[in-house]
């Protein structure tokens, strides 16, 4: 019996701008004495609340607990750019075999959209959900033949989208700052918070949740199915375990040299003055992705509040103080004003960091890793549809359920392994650093 110590643990910043927005709520109590439950779901993001949702429809009469190290809802999940992508920016394989695998892909992020919008109209859950499709932008003539090569293979899977240029694109932004756009069709934007914290007052009754109950180590039992976990305070036995800590898989033991975390910080103005929205022409609201890796990602929100994430790091601790987040901030302010230098002064209201997961091949982690435990995550930057819909369909691997929705998360490849550190903190230091000089007209 070997135990695994989890030594790093999630240590969010209270600066998050989308959670901000949200009325105050009472925390859960923390896992206290011992415990025994059929299921333990281990994390309360997109992917432990979707698991546990499932399970309780799933296994009525199950007794069924999350444990979340922090407050539910309020990690990785509520702190992304709040985009549901379908098709991600790609220049262009046009071999047989390199077509399928791209449509696979975009076919499993596509089950991802449809089950975030399922859940949202099932649940009734107010989270400013706009299918309004997403704009991939250049700044830079030599990265426009990217735009173009992928308006091409978007041709080739029959997707809806369109070019845009010149006055067109500067109309649909409000900013003069880009030369070339491409939307696609299937993009949706939401507030993130709003939809966890929607989950999350929505579980069913049978779902005991503990909040700031962190797991520092657990292990399977002797002589018997199941596993025992340990958090400060408590210590819970289960027949069953379901691993959804994406970024934090590494530090609990699972895939180890699988995947791996980057830290991302972001900002978001306060909202724009009536003068303001004006001098920028009140267009309608919109999500940029870069077609530049390490690029700026920008939204205009519905509530008229431009965010900016324009900044991605190796950061082990997991954690940034104010002190970090202020050196950032201040990129994240020149990135707004070089779009939008008719924009006043004392715009940032917020700014917070928050991690993702990777793989060396852009895979996924869905999979039994032993006889009664299973783990979801490592969603390479599509955390809120995969997060929902892996969540779910864990849930129905563990209970025995096939589903076709399982076929085609399996019908994908495996994460590659990676390098021991810290050959892979080092590569990928040097390999973020390249992008970042390659993006620093578009950040």
């Amino acid at each position: 019996m070997t135990t695994k110590i989890i030594s790093t643990l999630p240590n969010n910043d209270d600066s998050c701008g989308w959670i901000k927005q949200l009325p105050p709520r009472r925390a859960q109590p923390a896992l206290s004495g011992k415990k025994h439950a059929d299921w333990v779901v281990l994390g309360a993001g997109f992917t432990g609340l979707a698991a546990a949702r499932q399970l309780a429809l799933l296994h009525p009469q199950a007794r069924i607990i999350v444990l979340e190290a922090e407050q539910a809802g309020e990690g990785s999940s509520a702190r992304n750019s709040g985009f549901l992508v379908d098709s991600t920016l790609n220049e262009g394989h046009y071999s047989a075999a390199g077509l399928e695998l791209y449509r696979r892909k975009y076919e499993v992020k596509r089950a991802g959209v449809l089950a975030v919008q399922r859940l949202v109209d099932d649940l009734s859950i107010n989270c400013d959900l706009e299918a309004k499709g997403k704009i991939h932008c250049t700044a830079v003539k030599s990265h426009e033949k990217k735009i173009l090569n992928f308006s091409k293979l978007l041709t080739e899977l029959e997707l809806n989208h369109k070019i845009l240029e010149g006055e067109e694109l500067r109309q649909r932004l409000g900013s003069s700052y880009y030369r070339m756009g491409l939307w696609t069709e299937g993009g949706v934007m939401l507030q993130p918070a709003m939809l966890a914290r929607g989950i999350l007052e929505k579980l069913p009754g049978q779902v005991e949740l503990y909040e700031n109950s962190p797991v520092i180590n657990w292990h399977k039992l002797s002589n018997s199915e199941g596993y025992q976990l340990s958090t400060p305070e408590g210590q819970i036995s289960c027949e069953k375990l379901i691993v959804a800590v994406n970024g934090f898989m590494a530090n609990c033991g699972v895939k180890p040299n699988r995947s791996f975390s980057l830290t991302l910080t972001a900002s978001m103005t306060r909202p724009m003055t009536t003068e303001e929205d004006e001098a920028i022409g009140r267009p309608d609201s919109w999500g940029v992705l870069s077609a530049q890796s390490m690029g700026a990602t920008v939204r205009l929100t519905k509530d008229r509040r431009i965010l900016m994430r324009n900044t991605a790091e190796v950061w082990p601790n997991h954690h940034m103080t104010s002190a970090d987040l202020e050196l950032r901030k201040a990129k994240h302010l020149n990135g707004i004003k070089r779009r939008f230098p008719q924009l006043g002064v004392d715009l940032i209201e917020s700014t917070w960091s928050g991690t993702i997961c990777l793989s060396g091949n852009n895979a996924n982690v869905f999979s039994e890793l032993e006889n009664g435990m299973f783990a979801a995550g490592c969603y390479n930057a599509s955390g809120i549809g995969l997060g929902i819909l892996f969540g779910t369909e864990i849930a129905n691997l563990a209970s025995g359920k096939m589903t076709d929705e399982i076929r085609m998360i399996q019908t994908n490849s495996a994460p590659m392994l990676l390098p021991p550190q810290p050959f892979l903190r080092w590569g990928v230091g040097l390999r973020l650093l390249c992008d970042r000089f390659l993006a620093r007209h578009e950040q």
